[in-house]
């Protein structure tokens, strides 16, 4: 029983990104966002999109952000021109929407999500797994869009590697990234090591020649490991910790320190992560427990301000504090037969706790959050090879809100036979109404800061998600395809909007005010094909059509003037991947990413510098096409060691947004389409 023990243990890390040599469509993957157990993909009750690490480097992704693009449902896109905050959207709703989870938990607290995208580096993931649609019954607040969890790269065997990625940005600013991996493994595979690094390098890249950044300066450094101990036969220990080090700046003159330019906005941030799991896994496999314990410390110093030439320097200096803790424990128990069907029961209990301590020179009042979430779930999915039925509930207590909020979860798969699956779900959800949040990170806007806060009757959102799919697989000779046919419905009560409320001329604040409006629908279809049509060919392609309203009056964007669209949410969107390897070690690959027409606002400034005679502008985006070709090669030397060069050119047709304002009125959050130009770039990896 011990041996079968520690072979289960060795071989679970493996099971987790194991895939059938001749699954190409990779339905054989092991997920487990759906239910928190390792599960096929092809089994899941709910659908799973899942971007492994041989997907990220066939489109050369450097960091999270650039690899998501590439998943059904889901848009990635640079919303400042300044700071250069990424932003990605699930199903059409913006990321305050979304839960990204490190390792299945919820550790990133809202300010370390406004860059997050472009901390995490592609090195030090293993896989990224996201559920589309409602996650609130497993996962709490804020996952009414879905889940996006970043899986970290775990060590399995000996090996290292170090890699270095080089882009020319429009043809005159350097990108460089460097990259390092390294695992260690014990011989009898009781202990092992997994370590990582990153580093990189952005110059400021300016477009339209106005002086002013629409690409900002970045240094960035990520350090790292993922290592685990078997405490016992039954039992092991996970360990991770990682650091990130992240400077940003956008504006002008960078030559000069940032309070003598005329716009400067960005910050340096150090964050410092840690997380601690111990599982126990009895011989039986018939119970499972994990406790577990997340710690994460952010410390940023910003500086967002605007100069005039009068002045011999600004003083918009800005620092925030903020730690987040979450700590908890799970329990499964398996079933051979439960009523009328084998089945997994899981329960689980869960303590976050997030402050926060913000300041600015220029204002003395300092912003504290608090908040504490008390969390209780037990779900139970009865499963075979032609059903699964799963029902589950969530409880949140949360300080920000009154009562108890319970979340539930439905949902069914029926394969009727190995070709077929067929799924439904419905789960509710909510969004606590926080005092900081992704979209108040102090920005610029025609030279003036703004800032966010919440109306004194703000209440809670409530969402109700409805999903239902079809996954058809074919098998003809050589030939193998997927086709996955997905509708969605998402029902938001009571949907966030923010509305100026005044301009504070004291402090050189804009202020918005975060308030209820009647609420929301989001509803469309997704499409999703994967075919291989001979071996050495692999096509990938996603598309969705949806409609993002909210109800009644809508958001009301210039005084009595209101609007029932979302802004920035295209009707139709849709990406494409394809590799070819048409002789041994040569590798060709091209991606690409349509974004259709979508509304966003344009503050124009007039004469008069800092005034509230500004005028918004409601604007029709056009559509962009975003096409990239790469091809790699690799160098064998020996049985285990390899060097991969490649080449490629990202945006060939240079599809990128023509109407870009310019000079210190900018308004830096107009800013749409690809997130680069025309850009050249070159990889070179050694595997050891």
């Amino acid at each position: 029983m011990k041996k079968i023990a520690i072979i289960i243990f060795s071989f679970l890390p493996l099971l987790a990104t194991a895939q059938n040599h001749h699954d190409t469509v990779r339905l054989r993957q092991m997920v487990i966002t759906s239910t928190l157990h390792a599960t096929l993909r092809s089994n899941a009750p709910t659908t799973v999109g899942v971007i492994d690490g041989s997907q990220m480097d066939a489109v050369s992704a450097v960091n999270l952000g650039e690899g998501l693009c590439f998943s059904t449902g889901l848009r990635v896109e640079n919303t400042c021109q300044n700071c250069g905050s990424n932003e990605v959207r699930i199903n059409g709703l913006s990321q305050a929407y979304s839960q990204i989870l490190i390792d299945s938990r919820p550790i990133n607290s809202a300010l370390a999500g406004v860059y997050l995208l472009d901390q995490l580096p592609a090195s030090m993931i293993d896989r990224v797994e996201v559920l589309r649609g409602g996650g609130s019954a497993l996962y709490g607040s804020n996952a009414i869009a879905g889940v996006i969890n970043v899986i970290t790269r775990e060590p399995h065997r000996n090996e290292a590697s170090i890699g270095n990625t080089t882009h020319l940005i429009g043809g005159k600013s350097i990108d460089w990234s460097n990259s390092f991996n390294a695992s260690v493994v014990s011989g009898d595979r009781r202990a092992g090591l997994s370590l990582f690094g990153h580093n990189r390098h952005r110059d400021p890249y300016d477009h339209n020649g106005d002086g002013y950044s629409e690409i900002g300066l970045l240094k960035a450094r990520m350090v790292g490991f993922r290592g685990y101990l078997r405490t016992s036969d039954f039992s092991k220990l996970n360990l991770e910790y990682h650091n990130i080090h992240d400077f940003r700046r956008g504006g002008d003159r960078f030559d000069l320190p940032s309070p003598m330019a005329h716009i400067s906005e960005g910050g340096e941030h150090d964050i410092n992560s840690v997380s601690l799991k111990w599982d126990w896994l009895p011989a039986s496999g018939m119970h499972h427990a994990s406790l577990f314990a997340s710690l994460q410390h952010v410390d940023r110093q910003s500086y967002y301000g605007e100069r005039d030439d009068s002045e011999p320097f600004g003083t918009a200096y800005g620092y925030t504090d903020n730690l987040t803790l979450n700590y908890g424990a799970i329990y499964s128990r398996h079933f051979d037969t439960l009523l009328f069907m084998p089945a997994e029961f899981t329960v689980g209990l869960e303590h976050t706790l997030d402050r926060l301590h913000d300041h600015t020179i220029d204002n003395p009042d300092t912003m504290r959050q608090h908040v504490a979430i008390v969390s209780a779930y037990l779900q139970n999915e009865w499963k075979s090879d032609r059903w699964s039925i799963l029902a589950g509930a969530r409880i949140d207590k949360h300080t920000m809100v009154n009562a108890p909020v319970l979340s539930p979860r439905l949902n069914l798969r029926f394969a009727p036979n190995d070709h077929l699956s067929l799924r439904a779900g419905y789960a509710s959800g909510f969004r606590a109404p926080q005092i900081y949040d992704e979209d108040l990170h102090v920005g610029a806007v025609n030279g003036q800061l703004y800032k966010i806060t919440n109306a004194p009757d703000l209440t809670m959102e409530r969402s109700h998600s409805l999903n239902a799919s079809a996954d058809i697989c074919l098998h003809i000779g050589s030939l193998e395809a997927d086709l996955l046919v997905e509708c969605f419905y998402t029902r938001i009560n009571d949907a966030f909007v923010n509305e100026l409320l005044f301009d504070d001329t004291v402090s050189g604040y804009l202020h918005y005010e975060r308030r209820n409006a009647d609420g929301a629908t989001v509803k469309g279809v997704n499409v999703e094909m994967t075919v291989s049509p001979i071996e050495p060919m692999r096509i990938q392609l996603g598309g969705t059509w949806q409609s993002s309203r909210y109800t009644g009056q809508g958001k009301e964007w210039e005084e009595n003037m209101f609007e029932r669209r979302m802004e920035r949410t295209p009707d139709i969107y849709a990406y494409l991947s394809g590799v070819y390897t048409p002789i041994e070690n040569l590798q060709l690959t091209a991606t690409g990413t349509f974004t259709g027409p979508m509304l966003v606002y344009h503050s124009v400034a007039d004469d008069s510098k800092h005034s509230l005679g500004s005028e918004v502008h409601k604007v029709i985006t056009p559509s962009f096409l975003d096409l990239s070709l790469k091809a790699a090669y690799t160098i064998p030397f020996g049985d285990h060691t390899a060097l991969e060069l490649s080449v490629g050119v990202q945006n060939i047709f240079n599809s990128y947004q023509r109407d870009l304002d310019s000079g210190p009125e900018r308004d830096a959050a107009y800013i749409y389409g690809p997130a680069l130009p025309r850009t050249l770039f070159a990889c070179a990896k050694l595997k050891i």
